[in-house]
C-alpha cells in the first residue's frame, strides 16, 4: 500500500487524491491545481491512478457499452472498499 502521507510538490498523496475528482472535472482553481500537477508529475504512484480513474471517467461519459477495464490492483482496492461499506454498521 502507497504511503499516503508523502509529500511532492508540497501536496501529500490523501490530498491529491481527495481532488482528484475536483481535478479531473476541471474544477480546481489556478493555485490548486498548479500544486496538484507538480504533485503528479513528481509521484508515479498518484499519476497512475489518476490516469486509470480518467479512463474510467471518460468510458463512463462516453457510454461505452462494453465494461471499463480495471487494472487488477484498483479493482482489488475497490472492492476491499465496497466491502468495508456494506460490512460497516449504520447509524
Amino acid at each position: 500500500m502507497p504511503d499516503l502521507d508523502r509529500v511532492v510538490g508540497g501536496l501529500r498523496c490523501r490530498d491529491v487524491l481527495g481532488d482528484l475528482s475536483e481535478f479531473l472535472d476541471g474544477l480546481l482553481g489556478p493555485e490548486r491545481l498548479e500544486m496538484v500537477q507538480a504533485h503528479l508529475a513528481g509521484c508515479s504512484t498518484c499519476a497512475q491512478f489518476g490516469a486509470d480513474i480518467a479512463g474510467v471517467l471518460t468510458a463512463l461519459r462516453s457510454g461505452a457499452p462494453s465494461r471499463p477495464t480495471l487494472p487488477d490492483h484498483a479493482l482489488e482496492r475497490l472492492r476491499a472498499r465496497v466491502a468495508s461499506a456494506i460490512a460497516r454498521p449504520s447509524g
